[in-house]
């Protein structure tokens, strides 16, 4: 779909242009009815109705077509905000396809639209997400709860046990758009959390059965947008990878100290918080080691955050954690002189 001057500016001021780009395609492609279903609280439209709608409107303006669930005991005084607006009209199951320029607005629980007419839940909200980007239904979570954010929370999770696979964040009308196109997202998104597994990578230089290595392979190539290098991974001493092969951390044993050769997280995973668990598994296991990254590398404010320091050479940045400063000349030498991984 070719976007319009005017369409691509404000795209621009949500977010980068590679991110709503990867997810507009994604989006317009899908093979559901509807692309998300909105589920807004009473509060929401009563302070955000006219944001909302125009959330909606230009979602359509963009071939999207999303659906509105109003479920709870004051589910009709919700529709009663929304049929002021004739951007809004009842639907029910199975009747869905009505106007192109219309949202349909059902009443029916989320486990009956849930995958059929969307994979994709917002729960919308006047106070936005919780007090962090993600909370995961079969971990631990740091953030203590509100009586409200609970059920909600309650609700995801039976949501996600009954329709795995599912979607599910919340955020509020102002911050829609933007959860929407973004990897960070503007709300909390709701996971079971990953397996993160750890294979013994000594034993794969001799048995392999699994393939582990040609797919870690196609992970980087995927993630990256680059073929590495046969050899890439040759030096690799450990390694931490979602058991799906979603996501890796690649480790080499170097005479400077441990190095993080590759932090590969796959296009459809990004924003679901599989970095911050993959970072945690080496964090908790390894408390110290260094790493580089390009210059202009988006994710380097995020690395500065996590590391003790950082030194800029030439193209690259290098960073390190829990290493101590006798080690640092080694390591810089070593990160401005290792070869390229990719072709």
């Amino acid at each position: 779909m070719l976007l319009n001057k005017t369409i691509r500016l404000f795209l621009d001021s949500i977010g980068r242009r590679e991110e709503y780009e990867f997810y507009l395609n994604k989006f317009q492609s899908a093979d559901t009815v509807c692309f998300a279903l909105l589920v807004p609280d009473l509060e929401s439209l009563g302070q955000g109705a006219e944001a909302f709608a125009f959330d909606l409107h230009f979602l359509i303006s963009l071939g999207l077509k999303p659906a509105v669930v109003l479920t709870g005991s004051d589910a009709e005084a919700k529709w009663a905000l929304l049929a002021e607006n004739p951007l809004f009209e009842k639907a029910e199951l199975p009747a869905i396809e009505k106007s192109e320029d219309k949202v349909p607005v059902f009443f029916q629980t989320l486990e009956e639209m849930v995958p059929t007419v969307g994979k994709r839940v917002h729960f919308i909200r006047a106070a936005g997400g919780f007090q962090t980007e993600y909370y995961y239904i079969q971990k631990e979570n740091c953030v203590k709860l509100s009586d409200e954010e609970q059920a909600l929370a309650d609700a995801a999770a039976a949501l996600l046990e009954a329709r795995p696979g599912t979607h599910i964040s919340v955020t509020s009308p102002m911050n829609l758009l933007e959860e929407i196109f973004t990897v960070k997202g503007a709300g909390t998104l709701f996971r079971k959390g990953s397996k993160i597994i750890s294979p013994d990578f000594q034993c794969l230089e001799i048995h392999d059965a699994d393939g582990v290595k040609s797919k870690l392979l196609a992970l980087l190539a995927e993630s990256f947008k680059k073929t590495p290098k046969p050899d890439a991974i040759e030096q690799v001493t450990k390694v931490y990878l979602d058991e799906n092969y979603r996501g890796a951390v690649l480790l080499e044993e170097q005479s400077e100290g441990l190095y993080l050769s590759k932090f590969a997280v796959g296009p459809e995973a990004r924003g679901e918080g599989l970095a911050l668990e993959l970072w945690a598994e080496v964090c908790k296991n390894h408390p110290a080691f260094f790493w580089r990254s390009r210059v202009g590398n988006s994710v380097n404010q995020w690395y500065d955050r996590q590391a003790d320091g950082y030194y800029t050479s030439g193209d690259w940045q290098i960073f390190w954690r829990g290493m101590p400063a006798a080690s640092l000349p080694g390591l810089i030498a070593f990160c401005e002189n290792r070869a390229p991984d990719f072709v």
